[in-house]
Formats: C-alpha cells, sequence, structure tokens
C-alpha cells in the first residue's frame, strides 16, 4: 500500500469516528505510531494511526475539540 493511500485510510477512519461525535479520549505513543482510544455515550474504540502525517491530522483534531471546550 503506498504511503498515500494509508494516510488517507488513516484520516478517513478518524473523521468517520469524530463525524458520529466521538471525541478523543487518550493518545498513547509508541514506536510503532500512536493508540488513540476514543469515546462516545460510554462506548470506546481504539485506532492505531502509524503514519506521521495522520499523527499531525490527529493534533489538529485534538486541539479543535479542546479549543470547544467551555472554559473553567
Amino acid at each position: 500500500m503506498s504511503e498515500y493511500v494509508q494516510v488517507a485510510a488513516e484520516i478517513a477512519q478518524l473523521d468517520a469516528l469524530l463525524n458520529q461525535q466521538y471525541l478523543i479520549e487518550l493518545i498513547t505513543e509508541n514506536l510503532d505510531g500512536a493508540q488513540v482510544v476514543l469515546e462516545f455515550e460510554n462506548q470506546q474504540t481504539e485506532l492505531n494511526i502509524t503514519t506521521a502525517e495522520a499523527r499531525k491530522y490527529l493534533t489538529v483534531k485534538l486541539q479543535e475539540q479542546l479549543n470547544k471546550q467551555p472554559q473553567k
């Protein structure tokens, strides 16, 4: 699989879950990429993001999520 196809697939998986109102709960970085736990209404799912471009996209989406949260 080409790098572009892999990046596009990982971004599409992440976008699909975020569009279903899942929220990023936990990101664990390791040598194989990033393990991402997303949660919606007490349902959790995990994604393994392996490409650098998809991990950059993940951080942008996390920042957007944090910016939407009300300030305490």
